[in-house]
């Protein structure tokens, strides 16, 4: 079976861009991606507007990609919790049971 491809053109710092989703991709997602970016983007040109683009262009990605590294480093931290405190559950789930007499009728 083919895949369709959904198509669009989004505007990204004064520039068009074409965009390929595979099925199943929402144009409005891809759009809101191509919206981040160019926010990222207008952000660091109104701070130092003698860059080039394609140094506001790097700066961005550093931005954004610094941005996804802090939100996975928090994700794994809450993991680790919540897999620590599923262990101690666990733990003092297994304590009662093998000193509860009762269980044995």
């Amino acid at each position: 079976m083919e895949t369709q491809e959904k198509s669009l053109r989004v505007s990204i710092f004064g520039e068009e861009y074409p965009l390929r989703g595979g099925e199943g991709t929402d144009p409005e997602y891809m759009y809101k991606v191509a919206d981040y970016v160019d926010r990222s983007m207008r952000k660091i040109a109104d701070r130092s507007p003698n860059l080039s683009t394609t140094k506001i262009a790097i700066l961005a990605a550093l931005n954004i990609t610094d941005e996804l590294f802090a939100h996975r480093r928090d994700s794994e931290r809450k993991l680790s919790e919540v897999e620590s405190r599923a262990h101690g559950i666990l733990e003092w789930l297994e304590q009662r049971l093998t000193l509860d007499p009762s269980s044995d009728t």
